[in-house]
Protein backbone atom coordinates (compact mmCIF):
# COMPACT_ATOMS: atom_id res chain seq x y z
CA UNK A 1 0.00 0.00 0.00
CA UNK A 2 1.35 3.44 -0.95
CA UNK A 3 2.07 5.60 2.11
CA UNK A 4 0.16 8.91 2.35
CA UNK A 5 1.83 11.99 0.89
CA UNK A 6 3.55 14.20 3.41
CA UNK A 7 2.97 17.97 3.41
CA UNK A 8 6.60 18.49 2.41
CA UNK A 9 6.18 16.19 -0.62
CA UNK A 10 3.03 18.04 -1.68
CA UNK A 11 4.74 21.43 -1.40
CA UNK A 12 7.61 20.12 -3.55
CA UNK A 13 5.31 19.12 -6.43
CA UNK A 14 5.05 21.46 -9.43
CA UNK A 15 2.06 19.75 -11.07
CA UNK A 16 -0.78 17.47 -9.98
CA UNK A 17 0.74 14.64 -12.02
CA UNK A 18 3.83 14.73 -9.80
CA UNK A 19 1.68 13.72 -6.82
CA UNK A 20 0.90 10.32 -8.36
CA UNK A 21 -2.78 10.65 -7.41
CA UNK A 22 -5.67 10.26 -9.90
CA UNK A 23 -6.93 13.69 -10.98
CA UNK A 24 -10.46 13.16 -9.76
CA UNK A 25 -12.66 14.85 -7.17
CA UNK A 26 -12.30 11.76 -5.02
CA UNK A 27 -8.51 12.03 -5.18
CA UNK A 28 -8.67 15.72 -4.27
CA UNK A 29 -11.00 15.05 -1.31
CA UNK A 30 -8.74 12.27 -0.03
CA UNK A 31 -5.69 14.55 -0.10
CA UNK A 32 -7.59 17.37 1.58
CA UNK A 33 -8.62 15.02 4.39
CA UNK A 34 -5.01 13.90 4.84
CA UNK A 35 -3.61 17.44 4.83
CA UNK A 36 -6.30 19.36 6.69
CA UNK A 37 -4.67 21.35 9.53
CA UNK A 38 -7.28 20.08 12.00
CA UNK A 39 -6.34 16.48 11.21
CA UNK A 40 -2.60 16.73 10.47
CA UNK A 41 -0.18 17.92 13.13
CA UNK A 42 2.61 18.75 10.66
CA UNK A 43 3.32 22.52 10.74
CA UNK A 44 3.38 22.52 6.91
CA UNK A 45 -0.13 21.06 6.68
CA UNK A 46 -1.89 24.40 6.15
CA UNK A 47 0.37 25.42 3.26
CA UNK A 48 0.15 21.94 1.73
CA UNK A 49 -3.66 21.97 2.02
CA UNK A 50 -3.78 25.21 0.00
CA UNK A 51 -1.14 24.01 -2.46
CA UNK A 52 -2.95 20.79 -3.32
CA UNK A 53 -6.01 22.81 -4.40
CA UNK A 54 -3.74 25.03 -6.50
CA UNK A 55 -2.24 21.97 -8.19
CA UNK A 56 -5.66 20.48 -8.91
CA UNK A 57 -6.88 23.69 -10.59
CA UNK A 58 -3.57 24.50 -12.25
CA UNK A 59 -1.91 23.42 -15.49
CA UNK A 60 -1.61 19.72 -16.35
CA UNK A 61 1.65 20.40 -18.17
CA UNK A 62 4.16 23.20 -17.84
CA UNK A 63 6.89 23.57 -20.47
CA UNK A 64 9.20 26.48 -21.06
CA UNK A 65 7.21 27.22 -24.25
CA UNK A 66 3.62 27.00 -23.07
CA UNK A 67 1.19 25.90 -20.38
CA UNK A 68 -1.70 23.49 -20.83
CA UNK A 69 -4.93 23.55 -18.85
CA UNK A 70 -7.75 21.04 -18.82
CA UNK A 71 -10.73 21.93 -20.99
CA UNK A 72 -13.06 18.98 -20.72
CA UNK A 73 -12.19 15.28 -20.51
CA UNK A 74 -8.95 14.40 -22.26
CA UNK A 75 -8.46 17.84 -23.80
CA UNK A 76 -5.67 20.32 -23.13
CA UNK A 77 -5.69 23.96 -24.24
CA UNK A 78 -2.22 25.41 -24.72
CA UNK A 79 -1.14 29.01 -24.13
CA UNK A 80 2.30 30.11 -25.40
CA UNK A 81 4.45 31.96 -22.88
CA UNK A 82 5.71 35.44 -23.88
CA UNK A 83 8.38 35.21 -26.54
CA UNK A 84 7.07 32.00 -28.11
CA UNK A 85 3.92 33.26 -29.81
CA UNK A 86 5.29 32.45 -33.26
CA UNK A 87 5.13 28.75 -32.36
CA UNK A 88 1.34 29.07 -32.53
CA UNK A 89 1.70 30.16 -36.16
CA UNK A 90 4.00 27.21 -36.89
CA UNK A 91 1.47 24.82 -35.37
CA UNK A 92 -1.35 26.44 -37.34
CA UNK A 93 0.51 26.00 -40.62
CA UNK A 94 1.52 22.44 -39.83
CA UNK A 95 -2.05 21.56 -38.85
CA UNK A 96 -3.28 22.69 -42.24
CA UNK A 97 -3.95 20.01 -44.81
CA UNK A 98 -0.59 19.92 -46.56
CA UNK A 99 -2.23 18.57 -49.70
CA UNK A 100 -3.78 22.04 -49.98
CA UNK A 101 -0.94 24.11 -48.53
CA UNK A 102 1.21 24.48 -51.64
CA UNK A 103 4.57 25.09 -50.08
CA UNK A 104 6.82 26.30 -52.94
CA UNK A 105 9.41 23.56 -52.40
CA UNK A 106 7.12 20.70 -51.41
CA UNK A 107 4.03 20.77 -53.58
CA UNK A 108 2.62 17.38 -54.53
CA UNK A 109 -0.24 17.12 -57.02
CA UNK A 110 -3.55 15.70 -55.82
CA UNK A 111 -6.85 15.02 -57.47
CA UNK A 112 -9.24 18.02 -57.32
CA UNK A 113 -11.93 17.77 -54.67
CA UNK A 114 -15.23 19.63 -55.18
CA UNK A 115 -15.70 22.37 -52.61
CA UNK A 116 -12.10 22.21 -51.37
CA UNK A 117 -10.38 25.43 -50.26
CA UNK A 118 -8.30 27.34 -52.77
CA UNK A 119 -4.60 26.39 -52.98
CA UNK A 120 -2.78 27.89 -50.03
CA UNK A 121 -5.91 28.18 -47.89
CA UNK A 122 -5.45 27.23 -44.24
CA UNK A 123 -9.06 26.16 -43.81
CA UNK A 124 -9.57 22.53 -42.80
CA UNK A 125 -13.30 22.26 -43.53
CA UNK A 126 -15.06 21.57 -46.79
CA UNK A 127 -18.39 22.40 -48.40
CA UNK A 128 -19.61 18.82 -48.40
CA UNK A 129 -21.69 19.14 -45.25
CA UNK A 130 -19.07 19.22 -42.50
CA UNK A 131 -15.42 18.97 -41.53
CA UNK A 132 -13.12 16.29 -42.85
CA UNK A 133 -12.54 13.30 -40.54
CA UNK A 134 -9.08 12.65 -39.13
CA UNK A 135 -7.32 9.71 -37.46
CA UNK A 136 -3.97 9.39 -35.71
CA UNK A 137 -1.46 7.53 -37.84
CA UNK A 138 -1.21 4.99 -35.01
CA UNK A 139 -4.89 4.08 -35.62
CA UNK A 140 -4.78 3.85 -39.42
CA UNK A 141 -3.14 0.43 -39.64
CA UNK A 142 -0.33 -0.76 -41.90
CA UNK A 143 0.32 1.60 -44.81
CA UNK A 144 1.30 0.51 -48.30
CA UNK A 145 4.56 1.65 -49.83
CA UNK A 146 2.92 4.24 -52.14
CA UNK A 147 1.07 5.74 -49.19
CA UNK A 148 4.35 5.86 -47.27
CA UNK A 149 5.80 8.06 -50.02
CA UNK A 150 2.86 10.42 -49.73
CA UNK A 151 3.18 10.63 -45.92
CA UNK A 152 6.95 11.21 -46.01
CA UNK A 153 6.67 14.08 -48.51
CA UNK A 154 4.09 15.90 -46.42
CA UNK A 155 6.06 15.40 -43.24
CA UNK A 156 9.06 16.87 -45.03
CA UNK A 157 6.91 19.90 -45.87
CA UNK A 158 5.89 20.41 -42.24
CA UNK A 159 9.50 20.04 -41.04
CA UNK A 160 10.69 22.56 -43.63
CA UNK A 161 7.96 25.05 -42.72
CA UNK A 162 8.98 24.92 -39.08
CA UNK A 163 12.71 25.17 -39.83
CA UNK A 164 12.19 28.29 -41.94
CA UNK A 165 11.06 30.17 -38.83
CA UNK A 166 13.52 28.47 -36.49
CA UNK A 167 11.65 25.54 -34.90
CA UNK A 168 12.21 21.79 -34.65
CA UNK A 169 9.24 19.57 -33.73
CA UNK A 170 11.33 17.14 -31.68
CA UNK A 171 8.82 14.30 -31.22
CA UNK A 172 7.37 13.04 -34.52
CA UNK A 173 5.78 9.62 -34.03
CA UNK A 174 2.52 7.82 -34.99
CA UNK A 175 0.70 9.63 -32.16
CA UNK A 176 1.52 13.12 -33.48
CA UNK A 177 0.80 12.51 -37.19
CA UNK A 178 -2.87 12.76 -38.19
CA UNK A 179 -4.38 11.62 -41.51
CA UNK A 180 -7.60 12.36 -43.36
CA UNK A 181 -7.95 9.36 -45.74
CA UNK A 182 -10.91 10.81 -47.66
CA UNK A 183 -9.12 14.00 -48.64
CA UNK A 184 -5.51 12.76 -48.56
CA UNK A 185 -4.80 15.25 -45.81
CA UNK A 186 -2.00 15.18 -43.24
CA UNK A 187 -1.45 17.25 -40.10
CA UNK A 188 1.46 17.23 -37.71
CA UNK A 189 0.35 17.77 -34.10
CA UNK A 190 2.23 17.95 -30.80
CA UNK A 191 4.10 21.19 -31.48
CA UNK A 192 4.13 22.37 -27.87
CA UNK A 193 7.17 20.23 -27.09
CA UNK A 194 9.09 21.84 -29.97
CA UNK A 195 12.46 23.52 -29.47
CA UNK A 196 14.28 26.31 -31.24
CA UNK A 197 16.90 25.32 -33.81
CA UNK A 198 20.15 25.17 -31.84
CA UNK A 199 18.51 24.34 -28.48
CA UNK A 200 18.60 20.96 -26.76
CA UNK A 201 15.46 18.86 -26.38
CA UNK A 202 13.34 20.13 -23.49
CA UNK A 203 11.10 17.04 -23.24
CA UNK A 204 12.16 13.40 -23.58
CA UNK A 205 10.75 12.30 -26.95
CA UNK A 206 8.44 9.34 -27.45
CA UNK A 207 9.69 9.09 -31.03
CA UNK A 208 12.58 6.88 -32.12
CA UNK A 209 15.47 9.34 -31.87
CA UNK A 210 19.16 8.93 -32.81
CA UNK A 211 21.44 8.75 -29.74
CA UNK A 212 23.30 11.98 -30.42
CA UNK A 213 20.19 14.08 -29.75
CA UNK A 214 19.27 12.03 -26.69
CA UNK A 215 22.82 12.68 -25.50
CA UNK A 216 22.40 16.44 -25.68
CA UNK A 217 23.21 17.43 -29.27
CA UNK A 218 21.49 20.66 -30.31
CA UNK A 219 18.30 20.28 -32.31
CA UNK A 220 18.24 20.88 -36.05
CA UNK A 221 15.88 19.84 -38.88
CA UNK A 222 17.84 16.59 -39.32
CA UNK A 223 16.39 15.46 -35.97
CA UNK A 224 12.81 15.86 -37.21
CA UNK A 225 13.71 14.16 -40.51
CA UNK A 226 15.15 11.18 -38.60
CA UNK A 227 12.01 10.87 -36.49
CA UNK A 228 9.74 11.17 -39.55
CA UNK A 229 11.65 8.45 -41.41
CA UNK A 230 11.56 6.15 -38.38
CA UNK A 231 7.83 6.80 -37.99
CA UNK A 232 7.03 5.73 -41.54
CA UNK A 233 9.21 2.61 -41.22
CA UNK A 234 7.25 1.74 -38.08
CA UNK A 235 3.77 1.94 -39.64
CA UNK A 236 4.32 1.00 -43.32
CA UNK A 237 5.31 -2.03 -45.37
CA UNK A 238 7.89 -0.21 -47.49
CA UNK A 239 9.47 -1.62 -50.64
CA UNK A 240 13.21 -1.61 -51.24
CA UNK A 241 15.07 0.64 -52.19
CA UNK A 242 12.66 3.12 -50.56
CA UNK A 243 13.11 1.34 -47.22
CA UNK A 244 16.88 1.78 -47.52
CA UNK A 245 16.41 5.52 -48.03
CA UNK A 246 14.23 5.78 -44.92
CA UNK A 247 16.62 3.70 -42.83
CA UNK A 248 19.48 6.00 -43.81
CA UNK A 249 17.52 9.15 -42.96
CA UNK A 250 16.33 7.59 -39.68
CA UNK A 251 19.93 7.95 -38.46
CA UNK A 252 19.86 11.74 -39.04
CA UNK A 253 21.26 11.51 -42.55
CA UNK A 254 19.93 14.74 -44.07
CA UNK A 255 17.68 17.77 -44.24
CA UNK A 256 14.02 17.87 -45.38
CA UNK A 257 15.03 18.68 -48.96
CA UNK A 258 17.43 15.70 -48.97
CA UNK A 259 14.67 13.40 -47.71
CA UNK A 260 12.26 14.65 -50.37
CA UNK A 261 14.82 14.21 -53.16
CA UNK A 262 15.87 10.72 -52.09
CA UNK A 263 12.29 9.52 -51.60
CA UNK A 264 11.26 10.97 -54.97
CA UNK A 265 14.16 9.21 -56.71
CA UNK A 266 13.39 5.88 -55.07
CA UNK A 267 9.65 6.16 -55.73
CA UNK A 268 10.20 7.06 -59.38
CA UNK A 269 12.39 4.00 -59.88
CA UNK A 270 9.78 1.79 -58.21
CA UNK A 271 6.46 3.20 -59.40
CA UNK A 272 7.00 5.79 -62.12
CA UNK A 273 4.87 8.94 -62.02
CA UNK A 274 2.84 9.65 -58.85
CA UNK A 275 -0.79 8.57 -59.07
CA UNK A 276 -3.83 9.23 -56.89
CA UNK A 277 -4.90 6.21 -54.85
CA UNK A 278 -7.61 5.88 -52.19
CA UNK A 279 -6.77 5.39 -48.53
CA UNK A 280 -9.02 3.10 -46.47
CA UNK A 281 -10.73 4.72 -43.50
CA UNK A 282 -10.09 3.02 -40.13
CA UNK A 283 -12.97 1.37 -38.31
CA UNK A 284 -12.17 3.26 -35.09
CA UNK A 285 -13.94 6.57 -34.34
CA UNK A 286 -12.38 9.64 -35.95
CA UNK A 287 -11.00 12.57 -33.97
Amino acid sequence: MTPPLTPAAVLGAATWTALGVPRTREGLRALRRTLHPDLCADPLAGAAFAHVTHLYDGPDVVLRLATARRHGPGRLVWTPVPGFEDLADVADLAHADLARCRHPRFFTRTAPVPGAPRPGSRLATYDDGGPARWWFLADVGRLGSRTAVWVVKRLAAAIEQAAEVGWVHGDIHPGTVVLCPEEHGLRLDGWWSAVRVGDRLAVAPVAATPPRWLGGARADPCLAVAQAAATVLEVADVDEPLAAVLRRHATGHGLPADLLRDVDDAARSLYGAPVWHPLPEPSSPSL
